[in-house]
């Protein structure tokens, strides 16, 4: 029969063991077998999983000492979910590559007689122009999904110039960063770069793929999965961008937010200052100096990163997590 620490790979000799030095006063290992009735052999391979495990330790003297079982298995526990965190976003990543191996059997079940339909191919020396267009001639949100920030399209001066002024313009614009370029210095150039136009964003350890969504028009993409360098492909199949779109908003849900060090900037205290007070959205627009957009894409933002629904709720939660602390109109 599995104990109650089945799950925390702590085995039931182990958490009887456990349970009674928890409850005895201090006393050695062999005391603590007789007490059991077990082989002193059989107590110390249980004692051995305890101290691995964290929840005892040995005195000098030879004695066991045990930690508030509160804050010893809450520790054991945190760790397991991180670790159920992590298998999420893997298993997720693993998700989002089933349309791509779904397409490989389809074209071998074709006996690659035919090319699949739908896509375009895109050489790498011109992919930077591709991605400057699909910005220009598009609409809606663009979802970006970044592997890497050494190597890409959207690295090209004259896409980022277009893309960003489509944002400034009061376009939506989500992206998913890798873990590691928060420890880069240019990789947090670039992103606070991004930011600052009213990019929003998150991390993850791995990105599932390389690719940015834009809208519900077309996808761009790199040919191989998972792997950001090589050629491109443009694809404008409906299903296919729909796909795309989906894989990325599970990524999103998986993902960390990016904070900046505050709890909300001195815009975001005025703009929820301003809410609270009953200000229009085109009022709050013509303080700030925003677009109306803007204002709706930031409240948007805001309510997505504190986890609510309804600009009350928004309201309600800020107040809770002191935001509006101050005057938030100086």
């Amino acid at each position: 029969m599995k104990g109650q620490l089945a799950v925390l790979n702590v085995s039931p000799r182990a958490e009887s063991l456990y349970r009674r030095v928890l409850r005895a006063t201090s006393t050695d290992l062999a005391g603590h077998a007789t007490e059991l009735g077990w082989r002193e052999i059989d107590a110390a391979e249980a004692l051995e999983e305890l101290l691995t495990a964290g929840l005892v330790r040995h005195r000098p003297d030879g004695t066991i000492q045990v930690d508030h079982p509160r804050a010893a298995l809450e520790r054991l526990i945190d760790a397991e979910e991180a670790r159920l965190d992590d298998r999420r976003r893997e298993l997720a990543a693993a998700r989002g590559a089933i349309s791509q191996f779904t397409e490989d059997h389809s074209f071998g079940q074709a006996g690659a007689r035919h090319p699949v339909t739908g896509w375009e191919t895109v050489a790498p020396e011109v992919a930077p122009s591709v991605v400057e267009y699909l910005s220009r001639t598009t609409g809606g949100l663009i979802r970006s999904c970044v592997q890497s920030l050494d190597i890409g399209p959207g690295l090209d001066h004259d896409a980022v110039r277009t893309t960003q002024s489509a944002l400034i313009a009061g376009r939506e614009q989500r992206t998913l960063y890798p873990m590691v370029a928060l420890s880069d210095p240019n990789g947090r150039d670039w992103m606070h770069s991004w930011a600052r136009v009213g990019e929003q964003q998150r991390v993850m350890e791995r990105p599932p793929h390389d690719f940015a969504v834009f809208g519900s028009n077309a996808v761009m993409a790199a040919v191989e999965w998972g792997a950001p360098t090589g050629g491109y492909v443009v694809i404008r199949d409906a299903m296919l961008v729909q796909a795309f779109s989906t894989v990325f908003d599970q990524a999103w849900r998986l993902a960390l937010p990016v904070h900046d060090g505050s709890d909300a900037s001195a815009d975001d205290r005025r703009l929820l200052g301003m809410l609270g007070s009953g200000f229009k959205d085109e009022a709050i627009a013509r303080y700030l100096g925003w677009g109306v957009r803007t204002v709706r894409r930031r409240v948007s933002r805001l309510m997505d990163e504190l986890g609510v629904d309804s600009r009350f709720q928004l309201g309600a939660a800020a107040q809770r997590r002191h935001l509006l602390d101050g005057d938030i109109l100086r």
